[in-house]
């Protein structure tokens, strides 16, 4: 079992690529007891510092379009 299967409920799975700036604005409507999930593209503006800051959990995916 793995941090991101260890709880029900719901979770929210956000792909993003240089979304800092937007992000918190996402994460603060997102109810709170529901799992985020912030799946990172690429980003080189901070976008995964900014989901971790917020609580979220951040998972990189590499290839360009399949966040």
């Amino acid at each position: 079992m793995t941090e991101l299967d260890s709880e029900p409920g719901v979770t929210v799975v956000i792909p993003c690529r240089d979304e800092a700036e937007a992000l918190p604005g996402v994460l603060s409507a997102i109810p709170i007891g529901y799992r985020v999930i912030v799946v990172d593209n690429g980003s080189t503006d901070g976008t995964a510092a900014v989901a971790r800051a917020a609580g979220a959990t951040v998972v990189t995916e590499s290839k360009p379009g399949y966040g």
